[in-house]
């Protein structure tokens, strides 16, 4: 199993301060996290901080997101109420749906969406799928701006980084017919009011029609009987930072095309090639019947990259791409056991098509026969079960091997490539294993990094590809209860599809975000990012008294209830799994209690404490400290200083305390109390409930309460009987 990086000469916090714009706690994240340099942290961990679940099972309740950081909302593609769902992101610890675009009047589900400067575009296909589809443009607030024509099934859609364009890939998937496949290129650079159908150019692929003998020799893969601008369904396009140039999967045809933008042309194919899965390093466990065993193994099979989700990143000046791996068919495939090997190949051939060697193993039925005698000379499986890096010219520059085979296989030994709508042990060993097919780059201060999504198993992997040639494993993040059932939202994430990566200047928080969206379970998930260092302080799986020192320390409880006590610096503490006792001490700390209900004081210092999943107690104590409760029901004491407290999810209690708090309670509908004193400072209060059921707010040393009609609005006015102290507001 890959091991995390441990060079210590990783720098990844800049030291360039806050981003403008954030207000106090993003001021006292980003003071704290600036303070580190090369010598303190050599990698990042990510912590699930949050979650959205539309409790709807299986039927692609959350696919795609993109978020806009003006308004602090996730835009979620929901197919299966044919809607763009909104989240208020403002509190990512608990985020809430606050409304919903219904796209059933352009077509029939939204496909995709993208947002750059304040404008949400989607992606929505027809009724019939075979016909053109829509690009609809709507404001954050979810108003209708305009809508142009497309191609047939717009499958996926981005911005150019400076937003003047959005790229689409129609797919053009066929049915009783075949529509062409293409790519719509939409100028927006006179504004999306001005927007007309004459701004949508297309760049498509007629040009190599008539060349498809000479593709499939150079690698292309094309269906006989198809010209190739039916054949190639382009999958999900990846901009280059200049803008100039886009990368475009062609996922069943094992290629990607590459484009031109400002002319809007193809200017090249870049066959994929093969996998050699006898290498080492190269295995895969390709059966689903072999004696509930785990059997990575090197075999005679060529694996077909056949990418899903492609993203772009430069190191040195030069581009590359990155892509899952996650393979497709188009019903094309047969279980090995039933080919005719050849035998000069093949010369074990009855042995490998056993079942519980190769004889499941799903692979191309019109692919493999290279003499054209009728036999198999090669076999060719579908997807790669890995992330790779590429090129700009296409060459293979890295690829993870078997890597993410071999680390669920020791995570998850009773539940190895189960499915994600059952816990069937084995169960896609023959068919793609864990099927890689969302990816998203990231930059985290001087460092990039890949975030893969796992569809089948679950979970997203993390390397640092800042070497484009030696990427590093960083983390794997699974949240999946293999003990539940997958149809019980304690199960938890099923099926990533949609990754989105948020940078820490455009964050809600100050620390960098990763929001996954998983369309088995229809769940929303939030993951903060924050400084890791592998050689500090790491317990056990049982409760122990973990203890900081004069230095920066990062601490990770891992499992048990643990006792964790910072030092007199800056510290990062983690808490892990069980009911953790944290405290910061001295320094500006950041403080996760992840699961468990956890007891978290940040005590002096400017503090940033994440409460998690439970019902936590947390406490700011001196400094101004920034409190998420979380889910579950909490109790967050500000303490001395200007604090800022996010209730979440649950029946929470606040108290401010002394100094000018802001308290936000968050929009999930529970009854929150809030305990206000006279003569502890001016307290502002978010996201108040009334009525029925509404928030509660206590109140002491309070000498009158009066009641003031101005106009429409009833004022309710408190004082303490101290002229001139204008108390609560």
């Amino acid at each position: 199993m890959p091991t995390p990086s441990t060079n210590d000469r990783m720098c990844i916090w800049d030291s360039r301060g806050p981003a403008r714009g954030h207000g106090p706690y993003f001021e006292i994240i980003s003071h704290f996290v600036r303070q580190f340099n090369c010598d303190m942290v050599n990698t990042i961990k990510l912590t699930e901080i949050g979650k959205y679940t539309t409790g709807v099972f299986d039927r692609g309740a959350a696919e795609i997101s993109a978020y806009d950081p003006a308004s602090k909302r996730l835009f979620v593609v929901n197919a299966q109420a044919a809607t763009i769902d909104i989240l208020d992101l403002s509190d990512p610890t608990s985020p809430v749906q606050i409304s919903q675009i219904a796209v059933g009047s352009f077509g029939a589900v939204a496909n995709s969406v993208a947002v750059k400067n304040g404008t949400i575009a989607v992606a929505v296909e027809a009724v019939d799928k075979t016909n053109p589809g829509k690009v609809v443009f709507y404001d954050a607030n979810g108003t209708y701006l305009k809508d142009v024509q497309v191609g047939a099934l717009p499958d996926m859609l981005t911005f150019s980084p400076d937003g003047s364009k959005v790229l689409v890939a129609n797919e053009g998937e066929s049915a009783t017919v075949d529509p062409e496949g293409s790519v719509s290129i939409i100028d927006l650079s006179g504004g999306v009011s001005n927007l007309t159908q004459a701004n949508v150019t297309t760049a498509g692929f007629t040009s190599f029609n008539g060349s498809e003998a000479q593709l499939r020799t150079e690698g292309v893969r094309i269906f006989a009987g198809k010209t190739a601008a039916q054949d190639f369904e382009p999958e999900y396009i990846a901009v280059a930072a200049d803008g100039q140039t886009a990368y475009v999967t062609l996922q069943e045809n094992n290629s990607v095309a590459v484009i031109d933008i400002p002319t809007a042309t193809v200017t090249e194919l870049q066959p994929l090639g093969l996998k050699d899965h006898s290498l080492a390093g190269n295995g895969l466990d390709a059966s689903d019947r072999d004696n509930n065993a785990i059997n990575i193994n090197t075999w005679p099979v060529s694996g077909m990259y056949m990418p899903d989700a492609i993203a772009t990143f430069s190191s040195n000046g030069q581009t590359y791409y990155v892509t899952a791996n996650e393979g497709d068919d188009r019903g094309e495939n047969r279980s090995v056991r039933n080919l005719t090997l050849d035998p000069t190949v093949f010369p074990n051939a009855a042995t490998l098509k056993l079942d519980a060697n190769l004889g499941r193993l799903s692979v191309s039925g019109i692919d493999g026969d290279t003499d054209g005698d009728g036999d198999y000379d090669k076999l060719y499986a579908y997807g790669a079960r890995s992330f790779s890096v590429w090129d700009s010219q296409g060459n293979l520059v890295y690829d993870s091997g078997d890597d993410f085979e071999q680390m669920t296989a020791q995570l998850f030994p009773a539940n190895f490539n189960a499915s994600n709508d059952n816990n069937t042990f084995d169960n896609r060993s023959d068919n793609k294993g864990p099927e890689p097919e969302g990816i998203v780059v990231g930059t985290v201060g001087d460092r990039t990094y890949g975030f893969i999504g796992l569809e089948r198993i679950g979970g997203v992997m993390v390397y640092d590809i800042t070497n484009p040639a030696s990427p590093e494993f960083v983390q794997y993040l699974n949240n999946r209860d293999f003990s539940q059932n997958v149809q019980l939202p304690a199960a938890g994430d099923l099926g990533p599809e949609g990754l989105t990566f948020i940078s820490a200047a455009d964050s809600p928080t100050g620390l960098p975000l990763l929001v996954v969206t998983n369309e088995i379970s229809g769940s929303t998930t939030n993951y903060a990012i924050a400084p890791n260092n592998t050689g500090g302080i790491v317990g056990t799986e049982v409760g122990e008294t973990l203890n900081g020192s004069n230095q920066i320390d990062f601490i990770n409880g891992l499992g048990g209830s643990d006792r964790i006590f910072g030092g007199n610096q800056d510290d990062v503490i983690y808490g892990g799994a069980g009911n953790d006792t944290i405290a910061g001490n001295n320094g500006n700390d950041l403080l996760f209690g992840e699961s468990g209900a956890n007891k978290i004081s940040g005590d002096n210092g400017n503090d940033a404490i994440y409460g998690g999943a439970d019902s936590d107690t947390i406490t700011g104590n001196n400094g101004s400290d920034t409190l998420f409760g979380g889910a579950g029901s909490d109790n967050l004491n500000g303490g001395n200083g200007d604090d800022i407290l996010f209730g979440g999810m649950g029946l929470d209690t606040l108290i401010g305390d002394a100094g000018n708090d802001t308290i936000n309670l968050g929009f999930d509908g529970a009854t929150d109390t809030i305990f206000y004193n006279s003569s502890k400072g001016r307290d502002t209060v978010n996201q108040f409930l009334t009525g029925t059921g509404g928030d509660i707010i206590s109140f002491s040393g309070i000498a009158a309460i009066d009641v003031v009609q101005s106009g429409s609005n009833t004022l309710f006015r408190v004082g303490d009987g101290i002229a001139g102290n204008i108390g609560f507001g």
